[in-house]
This record gives C-alpha cells, structure tokens and sequence, in this order.
C-alpha cells in the first residue's frame, strides 16, 4: 500500500495509484551537475481532506497569511515554498524531501492538483532560493580593525571558524617611499578579514534547516580553506558612527552648586584629548544622536521645608560650536525626604532623551554638555554609571574601513554571490558526492568520490536474482557516452597576473584539460566554479610569497573590485623582519612571520594546490615540494579512470526492486550482478511491485 504525507500529515490518493521515482547520485553525462531523487508527476485528487490540507488553494479568490517557520499546510500552505513530504510503501519510506505543488486542475466541480516530490538535495537547493552570501550572518566575529586582531588571527589558519586576516597585494600596499620595503613591507590595508569556507557551508545548510556529515568537512585540509575580502577597498556597512560609555563617576556637589559636565568628562562624547568628537568619511552620514544616563543620587541635610524633591538635567550638544540642540530641566528622581535625617538613602534614576535625528558631513564637529542640579541648595551625591551615547542609523551605510574602526564584518562578505552556486562550486571543486540520510530528516551526507565507495568486500551487495532476464539487457561501452575533452577550470578574472597568464597561454592559471583520447568521441564536456584563480607571487629582494590581485595601467597599480577567490590559509615564520605601517613614516608593528593564503598550502614546501591543473608558468621559486597534488589528481583522476577505461560499460536492465530494497537502498555499496562488480548510478520510474530501470557502471578498480 502506498500513502503519501505533507508534513506529517496524509493526502488522499486515487485507487491504482502508482508513483514513479527516479533514484541517482550522479550524471555520467554531465560532470557540471548533481542530481537527486525526485518522482514524476503525481495526480491528487481534490478531496476535501487534500483541499483543506493545500489550503484550498484552489479557490480563484485564495488569499491567506502565511508564516514561514510554521509547517507548510492547511491555511498556512504557501505554493512559493517547499513542503517536507515522503512516500511510503507498506509503512517503508521510499522517498523523503519536499513536494512541489505544480498546477491546479479545475474541470466543472472536479479538482486536481499535480504535484512532484523532490529529495534532500533538491528540497535543500529549494530553501535557498536566491539567497545571497550576505544574508549570512557572521556579526559575532565583530571586531576592532588593528594589527592586534590581526596577528592574532594568523594563529587561526586552521580553525576553520573565526577570521583570518591573509597578507595578500590588493596593488599600492606596500610603501614605496622607501624603496628598500617595496613589496616587503605593508600597510595595513593589505589585510583584510577572510572568513573560512566551512564556516560558509554550515551556515549555508544550517539556515536552511537542515543539518550535515562530513569527514571531509572536518579535515584539516578543509578547514584551512578561505574565503578573502574581494573588494576595491575594505568596507563594511555602518549603522553606528560612533559609541561610548562613561566609566563610573562619583561627583558630590557642594551647596547651591550645579553638575556641569563641559564636553562630557570621562569621554561619554569623544574620540580625541579635547573632548570633540570630528566624523572624517567623505561620505554623509544620516543618523540618530541616543543619550541615556543611568546613576544613583541622593541629598545630605535635606530640608525640612521641602516634603518632596527632585533633580533637573540639561542636555545641550553643539554642532561647529553653534547650539544644535537642547532639552532642558528635565526632571527626574522625586522622593519624600525624611526630616532632619543627615544622610538621605541613595536613590537610582535612569534619564533617556529623545532620539535626535542629525546629519553629518566631512568636517563637522560636535560638542556636548550636561548639567545635573538639586530643587534647592542642599548637598548632593550624584553618582553616573552605565551611561552611554551613541549615533547610529537605521539604514547602513557602507563606508572604506579605517584603521582602528569597529568593523560590522557582514558588510565585508562577498557581494552578489548566490549560496546555491557557492555550495555546487565547493561540490564541484573536490567532486563531491551528495546523499541524504536514512533514518535523520533534512540531514545532508557529503564526502568526495575518492572516499565515497564502501570497498569493505563484506559489504557488497548481490542483485543478479533481481536482473529480470527475459528484458533487453543493454550494454553500451563509455565511448559511446563519453566527451573526447574535459574542462575543468576557475572563472576569468581581470587582473593583471591573470590576464597575462591568459594571454600567454590561452588558457586559465590553474585550468585542466582532461584529453581521454577515445577515437569516436569529439565533444568537450566544461566544469566551471565560481572562483577565480589566484596566482602566487615572489620577488627576489623578499622572502615573502602572496597573492597579487590588482590592474596595471601604465605601470601604476590600481586597486580593483575582483571575482571571488578561494584559497588555502596558514602561518608562516622565519621571514626576514618586515613592517606593517600606517602611513609611509608609521610603523604599526614589526613581524618576522605572515599570515599567508593561496592555492598551495604552503608556498615554500608545497604539499596540496587549490588549482585543478599545473600551471604552465609561476611567478616565484618553489624551493620544494609538488605541484602534482591538485583537484585534478586528488579528486578527478579515479573517477575518469572509471568513466574512461577501454574495459568500461554501462548496463542498463530492467530489475524488480522490492519497497525494502528502496528503503535500504545505498548508493555507496558495489552491486555483484553474475560475478561482475558495478556501481549503482540510476534508478529510473520505479513503482511498487513493477519493473524499474537500473543503470550502473563497471567498476575497473575498487580503489586507486
């Protein structure tokens, strides 16, 4: 018996119903993309129970308030979202993900409606839509932009969480008023915050609500990979210009003596030594001024006369040394005195002025001024603590970062990047395998193919009893289905060291050619990430090796907006003694180690290269090392052995898969059919208690 649910809750079907569900975890003619399980169109009846649980969408005038987080039905269903759905087969799952409402059939009063189910990868790219990598929230990595936090960050190149601050020439960092520091010692603004890509991939999954199983995600090869900063400068989007908060403050007043706080002692208002707070970007900046005082007081030798008193404040703020604002006596506290008590108790108060909407231009400068005075002349204690103002903006602004500047880290993200193309990049970049798994929803299990195979002999599996034999058997050789050429390669880019490379060798730095020399195939297959190769460079006067990413125009560097960029993290020590300077006279700190990123993981002994191919040029010496150990050899070359091999076959047979072997169903077991061992590509159409097609293909080697 089969029954289908939508979110935990059963639809009607139609008598001799019968689904068809493909099955397949890759796409031997097409390497550029991954694919899931999904059915064919399924026909629901319009029965009041499938009405009322699609929302009775089917009503022309439907319209209904829908929230998100809640499950995806009855009057919450929204047909522009997925819904977790699953079939089963005499109470055995056979498929789980999301179901996809397609169209609504009306004819007279007769309703249908035509849906399809999609499995956990196709309901996971689903949820992210057109999520951008800056809808991701990194906000706890928030920090202070100094040479402290980035020193501090080169002890994290392989944390894979957290920030990274990598040396790398975005052109015109390094001080060139001095000739003997030329491209061996840097501004500061030659660092920028990276962010690591497993970080990226789990926020990616996890806010789409579902969770995931990597070993390789956890390796430290992964977890050294990063994400850099690719803008023209470093900017970051600021909502707050400017906060401070007084340090606690006790001030007694002596008789008929008034609190003055000229400027805001104890920096409440101020960035610099004479209590003046001056904002410098060149970009205007609309924003809110937010006062709130918070203390305790109290009266000594309170006045018999007086059953009640109060305290009064005056907030007065000036703008190039002209009154701006002010809101004054404002009166606060209120308590019965006690008569001829010496000492009052000490009382709280809390003081909030209104939000003041202000406008700052480049050079403007503020002054601030506050007064606090008792209803009569008596000695007071007044105490402030926790009090704070600041200037924020309820619409961001994204400003160049400074040194010094408190950086919103979100604002420095890749711009204009969809998660769904980052996430197939990084699949496509180490050839991984996507599964879902069996027993946990919305549970992601990835690993690369190199990994993905159980070749413990125990563990295969016999289907030769299920090959329904009195139906054609196809047997085609991979010849027939194969392209003669494959490409493999990052996305063009316009800076300088790329196009030259380009130029030079018609082909992109870190691109691969895979040639499989079989006679009848012409075609060329294409894989391209979203990536830009990155080329190392070393100069002979430097004992430093690091990315260039910028344009020369007449041989003067220009910093540019780039492509997103990829690459491996770590710290390296012993360098000659090198600089980080503010401006070309101050120097922020002296170093001997750097924090390094590129596509080797280490550019002086290289053991692992981010590119798919070996260059055909580099730009600096490698004094060791390999550069044979890239994508191509690590995660593609066992699979087009498999694919490409002259003894390889695809055989396609028509089987009778029980609803247990569905269930069961493993793609990283081998398959024995009459002694010869294969792997499971593709179930096509399978329906309970009916024949299916299955393809899958000659295993040449169990492990390379």
């Amino acid at each position: 018996m089969t029954r289908i649910f939508i979110e935990d809750n059963e639809l009607d079907i139609n008598s001799g119903f019968s689904q068809m569900i493909n099955y397949s975890i890759d796409d031997l003619n097409n390497l550029d993309s991954k694919t899931t399980n999904f059915t064919k169109t399924i026909v629901l009846p319009g029965t009041s129970k499938n009405n009322r649980l699609l929302g009775n969408i089917f009503e022309f005038a439907n319209s209904n308030y829908t929230v998100d987080a809640a499950p995806n039905f009855g009057y919450n269903f929204n047909a522009s979202k997925s819904a977790k759905a699953r079939i089963e087969v005499n109470g055995l799952p056979v498929i789980k993900g999301v179901m996809r409402l397609m169209e609504i059939i009306v004819d007279g009063k007769n309703i249908e409606y035509e849906i399809a189910l999609f499995g956990e990868l196709g309901g996971f790219f689903s949820r992210l839509g057109a999520s951008k990598l800056t809808d991701l929230d990194f906000s706890e990595y928030n920090h202070t932009y100094n040479t402290t936090n980035i020193l501090a960050s080169w002890d994290n190149a392989n944390a894979g969480e957290g920030y990274y601050y990598p040396l790398i020439d975005y052109g015109n960092t390094s001080p060139i008023s001095n000739l003997d520091f030329y491209k061996k010692s840097f501004f500061y603004t030659a660092f920028r915050p990276a962010f690591f890509v497993k970080e990226y991939i789990n926020k990616i999954i996890t806010n789409a609500g579902y969770t995931w199983e990597s070993t390789f995600f956890n390796t430290d090869f992964f977890k050294r990979l990063i994400i850099p900063n690719n803008q023209v400068r470093l900017k970051y989007n600021r909502e707050q210009i400017f906060e401070s908060t007084i340090n606690p403050e006790a001030i007694t007043l002596s008789p008929s003596q008034t609190l003055v706080h000229s400027n805001i002692v104890n920096d409440l208002f101020t960035n610099s030594a004479n209590k003046t707070f001056t904002y410098t970007p060149a970009q205007a900046f609309s924003g809110l001024f937010n006062v709130n005082l918070l203390g305790s007081y109290k009266v000594r030798n309170s006045v018999a006369s007086l059953p009640y008193r109060y305290a009064y404040a005056t907030l007065r703020i000036y703008k190039n040394n002209v009154l701006f604002y002010q809101d004054q006596n404002k009166r606060f506290g209120g308590f019965a005195t006690t008569i001829g008590l010496a000492n009052e108790p000490s009382y709280r108060f809390t003081l909030r002025f209104p939000r003041i909407p202000v406008t700052f231009n480049t050079g403007d400068y503020w002054n601030m001024k506050l007064e606090i005075y008792d209803t009569d002349g008596a000695q007071m204690d007044v105490t402030l603590n926790n009090s704070n103002c600041n200037i924020l903006t309820d619409n961001p602004i994204l400003v160049t970062a400074q040194y010094n500047d408190f950086l919103l880290v979100n604002g420095s993200l890749p711009q204009n990047v969809l998660q769904k193309d980052f996430f197939a990049s990084i699949l496509k970049m180490f050839n991984l395998m996507v599964t879902e798994d069996k027993f946990t929803e919305k549970k992601l299990v990835i690993e690369p193919y190199v990994d993905f195979y159980d070749t413990t002999r125990s563990s295969y599996q016999d289907w030769s009893n299920k090959v329904d034999r009195s139906q054609v058997i196809k047997i085609k050789p991979m010849s027939e289905i194969n392209a003669r050429y494959y490409d493999i390669k990052f996305k063009q880019d316009a800076d300088y060291y790329n196009e030259q490379y380009r130029k030079k060798y018609v082909e992109g730095y870190g691109d691969f050619r895979f040639d499989n020399q079989l006679e009848f195939a012409k075609d060329t297959s294409s894989t391209e990430v979203i990536f830009s190769a990155t080329p190392l460079v070393g100069y002979t006067s430097n004992d430093k090796i690091f990315p260039a990413i910028y344009k020369l125009n007449n041989g003067t560097e220009e910093m540019i907006e780039h492509n997103i960029r990829i690459m491996q993290a770590k710290k390296i020590t012993g360098r000659t003694s090198w600089k980080i300077y503010l401006s070309d006279t101050n120097v922020l700190t002296t170093q001997t180690a750097y924090g390094y990123a590129g596509h080797l993981d280490n550019p002086f002994s290289a053991g692992s290269d981010l590119n798919f191919g070996v260059p055909k040029e580099i730009n600096f010496t490698l004094a060791s090392g390999l550069l044979s150990n890239n994508l191509y050899n690590t995660y593609y070359s066992p699979y087009f052995a498999e694919i490409t091999d002259k003894d390889s076959r695809l055989v396609t047979c028509k089987m009778k898969l029980t609803e247990r072997d569905i269930n069961t169903l493993d793609f990283t077991k081998f398959i024995f059919i009459d002694g010869v061992l294969y792997r499971l590509y593709k179930i096509v159409d399978y329906s309970e208690n009916e024949l299916c097609e299955v393809q899958l293909l000659r295993v040449i080697y169990t492990t390379y």
